[in-house]
């Protein structure tokens, strides 16, 4: 055995544990360790558990046709109005109504659906109907649940099972992921003998680097071990350097003491870097941590608990680091209802929901119901049970969460409520790309109510364009009359053109709000409290309109996204919205107004809360801005600044 380059090698210094981790951090940085990530693309049905190297964004949108919610007959609604019980109508087969099974196409003409069980049979081709039918009642619209181009998944994100029914759903058959960081195990000891041989006095069998194996798997990794190395620095220096250009990180076990046959620390010393070796921790004080040949190399202690501590606060961070994410774990926690649920009697119901922490309290909000939804259940964070006993959850009644998502990640979420835009989805990945991993999860809920959640305590934000019809100015009185208990930065994040979504060719020649009476024009609305509601409505009084006299004034969307969706399919003439919007589906657009989308932060969160400083920040951002004003109908130009102080 040649021992004679090699001295028995003390502990350079037991440092603490945040400094150890500091100090190797820089080293990483400084051999450029996470930028020999590579990417490949892989199956969706290959992809649970992987990073995504990008964000993922819908192909097509679901449904991609608008089709019928229920087995009956398809219709014009018109042919419907005027039924009653005692005047019923007698609808024929062909030029009235067509037979749809659910799950069919709505053919074109047709708005409606009448449920079978709605119907009389008159004769072999006809129905008698008595009730009349609302615009596009019992019928499931294009892009009901994903709206092509949504965002599906930020970039960094761990792909779940839950998230491959929305993939394969908006048309995608594969992702781009982080490639499987290899992570090389050395065995070091004379003693060892391998799992199933039956040891002898002094010898230990080697099952270390089984358990080790199996943690990096969970944890992202792809583990390879080599056969164990004798307690001889020469064999263990050429096994080093046999496979230190072959992994992304090395991992030898055993041999980071200062024992008479401990050469770790010697070995990579001679050819690489120590940077800590000895760490003030219980177990696991003998880590080294270093470098050979730009790859990091840990040595790791023999004893299984000292393993295993060293190896979830120095490897784990290193895997995670180098796929750029987090990794769920299951797990529980009490939260607070952010919004009064109604539930029915009789049936236990399970409600996936989004949770974030706002001053020490988790909120949860619930995502989109219904059976057909897959976007809602890969954007959940857990899932809480309503028991059948209820008839639902009050606004701020506690809840226990079950996560599908690692709790750090919860804690590291942002909420924002109020009103949807799509420049949102850009901020959110832009956020998630940071070191930090920030999380930004949007409620929309409309300006209105985005203002009411701040006001309850139950978003770090809100995301509002409130016009005051008085002065013209955007959102200050609104912040003063719903939020009074407390003073509110505005903060400015995208001027935006509001208009009047038409297809290709404007077939209907819209030119106006007026142009949306008469001429059989079916439009499609938002939700009661957004600001582009409120922008209408306000729009519809300026030119003496009766709301009434729209056909579909009272059907409702919550994104731009499901506007521009429904339109571009032809199931409505005309939506309100923006202009991104328009132009992201190559639709026409008719301007109304110039507005500017703000957001409203409690001033308390400023300066106490990391994540919320750091998303301001990030408004400045010139990345951010070109990105956002690359999608067309927006005005950066104001980005970032405080627009008001109120309170």
């Amino acid at each position: 055995m040649v021992q004679d380059d090699f001295e028995r090698n003390y502990f350079l210094k037991d440092i603490p544990l945040q400094a150890a981790q500091h100090k190797y951090n820089d080293h990483l940085n400084e051999i450029k360790f996470a930028e020999a990530r590579t990417t490949e693309k892989v199956a969706i049905n290959d992809s649970v558990g992987r990073v995504s190297s990008e964000s993922v964004f819908a192909k097509i949108s679901s449904p991609h046709v608008t089709t019928s919610a229920m087995d009956g007959i398809a219709i014009k609604y018109g042919s419907s109005i005027g039924a009653t019980e005692t005047r019923p109508i007698t609808l024929y087969e062909g030029s009235d109504f067509v037979w749809v099974d659910t799950g069919d196409p709505i053919p074109d003409g047709f708005d409606s659906v009448i449920m079978i069980e709605d119907l009389e049979r008159s004769t072999g081709n006809e129905v008698v109907i008595r009730s009349p039918v609302a615009p596009y009642q019992h019928v499931r619209k294009i892009a009901e649940d994903i709206a092509a181009p949504e965002l599906l998944i930020q970039k960094g994100a761990v792909i779940r099972s839950l998230d491959l029914a929305c993939l394969g759903a908006s048309g995608l058959s594969e992702v781009e992921v982080i490639s499987h960081p290899k992570i090389c195990f050395i065995p070091t000891g004379t003693e060892l003998v391998k799992i199933g041989q039956t040891p002898k006095a002094g010898q230990i069998i080697e099952f270390n680097s089984v358990f080790m194996s199996a943690l990096v798997a969970d944890w992202g990794g792809e583990a390879f071990v080599i056969d164990p190395v004798p307690d001889d620095p020469v064999l263990l220096e050429k096994a080093v350097l046999e496979v230190v250009n072959n992994c992304d990180i090395l991992v030898v076990i055993a041999g980071s003491s200062a024992g008479s046959e401990d050469f770790t620390s010697s070995v990579i010393n001679k050819i690489g870097e120590v940077v800590v070796h000895g760490v003030a921790i219980r177990p696991g004080h003998p880590v080294i941590l270093g470098s050979v040949s730009g790859k990091p190399v840990m040595g790791m202690p023999g004893y299984p608990s000292s393993a295993l501590v060293t190896a979830e606060l120095f490897l784990k961070p290193m895997i995670l680091n180098f796929l750029s994410s987090n990794q769920i774990v299951s797990d529980t926690l009490e939260s607070v209802i952010g919004k009064k649920i109604s539930s029915p009697l009789g049936e236990e119901e399970f409600l996936r929901v989004v949770v974030g922490s706002v001053d020490g309290s988790y909120i949860a909000n619930p995502t989109t119901r219904g059976a057909a939804m897959t976007l809602s259940i890969a954007k959940s964070d857990g899932v809480i049970s309503i028991p059948a006993s209820s008839e639902g959850l009050e606004e701020g009644a506690k809840v226990r969460v079950f996560l599908n998502r690692q709790r750090s990640e919860v804690t590291n979420t942002l909420l924002i409520s109020g009103s949807h835009d799509i420049a949102l989805d850009i901020l959110a990945s832009e956020l998630t790309s940071l070191q930090n991993g920030i999380r930004l999860i949007s409620s929309s809920v409309g300006s209105v109510g985005g203002l009411l959640s701040l006001s309850k305590g139950f978003a770090h934000m809100a995301g509002t364009h409130l016009l005051d019809e008085d002065t013209g100015e955007y959102n200050v009185s609104a912040i003063k009359r719903h939020i009074t208990n407390e003073k509110v930065h505005i903060y400015d994040f995208v001027g935006r053109t509001q208009g009047i979504m038409v297809q290709k060719g404007n077939p209907k020649g819209i030119k106006e709000v007026k142009d949306l009476l008469g001429n059989g024009t079916k439009f499609l609305n938002r939700q009661r409290g957004s600001g582009t509601r409120v922008l209408f409505d306000f729009l519809l009084k300026q030119s003496g309109i009766d709301p009434e006299n729209i056909v579909g004034y009272d059907n409702e969307e919550y994104t731009h996204w499901n506007v521009a969706a429904a339109v571009s399919s032809g199931f409505v003439d005309a939506g309100m919205g923006i202009m991104a919007a328009a132009l992201a589906s190559d639709l026409e657009f008719i301007p109304l107004e110039n507005e500017r989308y703000q957001i409203a932060v409690p001033s308390k969160f400023i300066g106490s809360m990391e994540n919320v400083d750091i998303l301001l920040e990030s408004l400045l951002s010139e990345n951010l801005r070109e990105q956002i004003d690359a999608l067309g109908g927006y005005d950066v130009s104001l980005m970032g600044n405080v627009a008001a102080i109120v309170g």
